[in-house]
């Protein structure tokens, strides 16, 4: 747990917020929202996307902008583990978006051993208000689609190989 410094990891949490916003205008929309969500088989209605936009839309234009995804994340917990100030200054994309996924995919993996569990995915898609992360069974399909080497975990690669479709384009956040 950090202490004195900020809580939440303003280089991470663009990169999280990259994933989301897969036209780059600096904004999630509704539809953003929901297609992302839909690319790992939670199907949201257009009501609980509405839900979800409006918890967290402090200036009520209808979209989530970075400080206000910033808000999210502080509600759901996803905190600073320390120790990655110097990513602060990096251009994002420098690496061709793997940097943006490793972001993503530390988001979910909790406790940092590499993996994300049944009850990591659980725990975010609960944070997240969707319903699908109460039902261990619905959070080890998804993982099931997604894990290669059968360990009941997904990975860095099986993340990554999720995360990219077409022409390496990042499309949808876990």
């Amino acid at each position: 747990m950090s202490t004195g410094s900020p809580a939440y990891d303003k280089a991470e949490l663009k990169g999280v917020f990259a994933t989301f916003d897969k036209n780059g205008d600096g904004f999630i929309t509704k539809q953003e929202l929901r297609e992302s969500f839909k690319n790992i088989r939670i199907f949201m209605t257009e009501k609980e996307v509405e839900e979800m936009v409006v918890k967290v839309d402090a200036n009520g234009d209808g979209l989530v902008d970075f400080e206000e995804f910033c808000i999210l994340c502080k509600a759901t917990g996803v905190r600073d583990q320390g120790g990655d100030d110097e990513r602060e200054g990096q251009v994002a994309g420098q690496d061709g978006g793997e940097g943006d996924l490793k972001e993503a995919f530390d988001v979910f993996d909790k406790d940092k051993d590499g993996l994300i569990s049944v009850e990591e995915l659980g725990l975010m898609l609960c944070s997240l208000g969707l319903k699908e992360g109460g039902r261990v069974e619905d959070c080890e399909e998804m993982i099931r689609k997604v894990d290669m080497d059968g360990d009941g975990m997904v990975n860095f690669d099986e993340f990554k190989k999720m995360m990219m479709r077409g022409g390496g384009k990042l499309v949808s956040v876990f």
